[in-house]
């Protein structure tokens, strides 16, 4: 048999699973017992003329049930990379090797970058550059509020000086008009008006001069101000170039460090792709890049399973799924959950893709590897079983005959599992109760029967 009937032998449908032992007795009740083809045989009733059937029935039994599915399945990694050069340049030294174990952070390879190196102490030295302007435009800024405290400082000497001259002035003129009453009286010479009068013009011009003075002072304050708010600035620009020359620097190391290619996680080299001294190309951009090396988790693995559309709708996270029959490990069997699932079905197969995350020690399992994985999509629990053969349906309601004192009674029930050969009652049944085990079609609610109940192994007996 080839290995595609083979997988179709094994995954054809839900496989159905009866957890419990037992499965073999109820098949065997449910098929009849050998001596009649038909389930339903007549005898003479104690009443002449009356006519019994007799019906073979079968005990309602509770059982374990599981609507599983069985796909193969492969490993894969838990995680892969394939780790490419972020900056070109001659590969210097690689480490690491097919199968060699890394740790997270591990320096795998190095690349020569010469003028990338140059380029580093260009940028250091315009950092230092930069930070000397900001000492140079902060020294700037003290000298320049030196000079507002200056020029304040003239401006309000200036202010006190009007105020003196203020006072003289009025004292001028009030001795120009005591002079003037006191020659208009006779009572003093007319040439102690004049003088008055030129102490008086000494006095006014003096004034003016003051606040000629007090204006030239608050000139140069707002000089000395505006100067001030430009020192301010250029200190504020100088430093905005130490942050470009900073970050300029932060970048060109930043570059640097991806000359060395270091490990994302812990795992193992599975393939090497250059050698030393190879021109690696940066990946940057649509330049025709190659990988250097791809390192794989193994400590954990994934299984990947594809799951048939009409399954889907019974799919959740957490279902318990079994992996067996590895190809190179046939003895094995490993249980786990499902992890997760594709919220969309491949366009192309219309299957959707699950994963079920297992713990990996010692990497027995690796990725490449096949198996069997079984996928518990319901499990039920002391579920009432009935054959399939008792199931009867009017169209709208399922129902079984129940018998009990001689009567054939209809029972409608709901039902939770179907495989063709058992039928799982979700309601209606409780589990030791004798159901007609087939023919129920040929009989009446109500009607009189003699049982004959089949036991484990066939046998028959009448009720």
């Amino acid at each position: 048999m080839s290995p595609a009937e083979r997988i179709a032998n094994r995954s054809r449908g839900i496989g159905a699973a009866l957890i419990a032992s037992g499965l073999s007795a109820l098949v065997a009740a449910g098929c009849g017992h050998a001596s009649s083809a038909d389930p339903i045989t007549r005898e003479t009733g104690a009443t002449a003329g009356e006519d019994v059937p007799r019906i073979e029935t079968v005990r309602v039994e509770q059982r374990d049930l599981a609507r599983t599915i069985e796909m193969p399945g492969t490993v894969e990694g838990y995680e892969t990379a394939e780790l490419y050069a972020k900056v070109g340049g001659y590969l210097e030294e690689i480490h690491v090797d097919i199968g060699d174990e890394v740790t997270k952070g591990q320096e795998l390879a190095r690349l020569h970058v010469p003028e990338m190196h140059k380029d580093l102490q260009r940028r250091r030295a315009q950092l230092e550059q930069a930070r000397a302007d900001v000492v140079q435009a902060e020294a700037a800024v003290r000298q320049t509020e030196a000079l507002v405290a200056n020029a304040e400082a003239a401006l309000d000497e200036a202010k006190a000086d009007r105020a003196a001259k203020e006072a003289l002035v009025g004292f001028r003129q009030a001795e120009y008009r005591r002079y003037q009453n006191l020659v208009e009286q006779s009572a003093a010479r007319r040439d102690l008006v004049d003088e008055s009068r030129f102490r008086l013009a000494a006095a006014e011009a003096e004034l003016k001069s003051v606040e000629a003075s007090i204006r030239t002072a608050k000139t140069q304050v707002d000089s000395a101000k505006a100067s001030l708010a430009k020192a301010h600035a250029d200190r504020k620009s100088a430093q905005a170039n130490v942050d470009v020359a900073q970050a300029d620097l932060e970048y060109v190391e930043t570059m640097l460090r991806y000359a060395t290619i270091r490990a994302p996680f812990v795992g193992q080299v599975t393939r090497r792709w250059v050698d030393t001294g190879a021109f690696i190309q940066s990946a940057e951009g649509n330049s025709p890049a190659e990988p250097l090396l791809t390192v794989t988790r193994l400590d954990r693995v994934r299984i990947h399973l594809d799951l048939p559309m009409a399954e889907v709708r019974l799919l959740d996270l957490g279902d318990r799924a079994v992996l067996d029959r590895v190809n190179v490990l046939p003895d094995a069997s490993i249980e786990g959950e499902v992890t997760r699932f594709s919220p969309a079905l491949n366009l192309g197969s219309r299957m959707m893709r699950v994963e079920i995350d297992l713990e990996n020690p010692g990497h027995r399992l690796r990725p490449g590897y096949y198996g069997y994985v079984t996928v518990y999509l319901d499990e039920l629990s002391d579920t009432p079983v009935i054959p399939s053969s008792a199931l009867l349906s009017d169209g709208e309601q399922k129902y079984v005959y129940v018998v009990s004192d001689g009567t054939a009674r209809r029972r409608p029930i709901t039902t939770n599992y179907e495989d063709g050969i058992i039928v799982g009652v979700a309601s209606g049944l409780d589990g030791g109760e004798q159901v007609v085990r087939a023919g129920g079609a040929q009989i009446t609610d109500g009607q009189k029967v003699v049982p004959v109940l089949a036991e484990a192994g066939g046998e028959a007996t009448a009720g």
